[in-house]
């Protein structure tokens, strides 16, 4: 007479097992939605990667309403031109925020890597100096007073943040987003930036490349 009694309890035992798995089950896999939803990611870097396609096309965009920019009398010729000039101008301001990144910014006055600098700073030299010569918004009259840098070594430690600050003040110029006829204050700012970027690179790279010169022992 017992034997029912058993056989019930143990399918009962056997429906709370099977409760207690499926509701784990659930929860496992609700967890693992929830990790995969919201994976594990590094902080985002606080300075945003310009968009430099979208900023070149911005100027030369506002090259054109200003007037800046001639029409030539072949649609061709002009498209094949505009599109290398536009390639040049991408590569150019992609370089000026990488070489920033990678060889500027990280660098300590404790210990110096002048060959990494003097190839940088030569790099962003001539790239700063095209950007220069080719972005007809940014080729203003500025009565300004220009800075002069020393070249002094022991300058090095305050002279590389103020080149870092320089790439970061001219890459971030509103005048790359905006399209307004009152920008003439934001051309020159950014225009004189551009200016510092080049001479400060000059500058450092004249003492990086003194500084790597073997010392001759008399």
């Amino acid at each position: 007479m017992k034997r029912p009694g058993t056989l019930r309890d143990q399918k009962i035992t056997l429906a709370v097992v099977v409760s207690l798995l499926l509701i784990g089950c659930v929860q496992w896999g609700r967890a693992q939605q929830s990790t995969q939803t919201t994976p594990n990611k590094p902080p985002a870097d606080p300075a945003e990667r310009p968009k430099f396609k979208a900023m070149v096309e911005a100027i030369d965009q506002r090259a054109r309403e200003l007037g800046l920019i001639s029409v030539s009398d072949d649609p061709d010729q002009e498209a094949f031109i505009r599109r290398r000039r536009l390639a040049q101008l991408n590569e150019d301001f992609e370089k000026l925020y990488s070489i920033n990144v990678e060889k500027i910014a990280n660098q300590t006055s404790a210990v110096l890597d002048y060959k990494t600098l003097a190839d940088a700073t030569a790099d962003l030299k001539t790239r700063a100096s095209r950007i220069k010569n080719g972005v007809s918004i940014l080729q203003v009259v500025d009565k300004g007073e220009k800075v002069r840098y020393d070249e002094n070594p022991d300058n090095l430690g305050s002279m590389l943040p103020e080149l870092s600050r320089l790439i970061n003040a001219f890459l971030g110029s509103p005048i790359f987003r905006l399209s307004s006829p009152n920008d003439a204050a934001l051309r020159v700012k950014a225009s004189r930036d551009l200016d510092g970027i080049i001479r400060l690179s000059d500058t450092i790279n004249k003492i990086a490349k003194r500084s790597t010169r073997p010392t001759v022992s008399r």
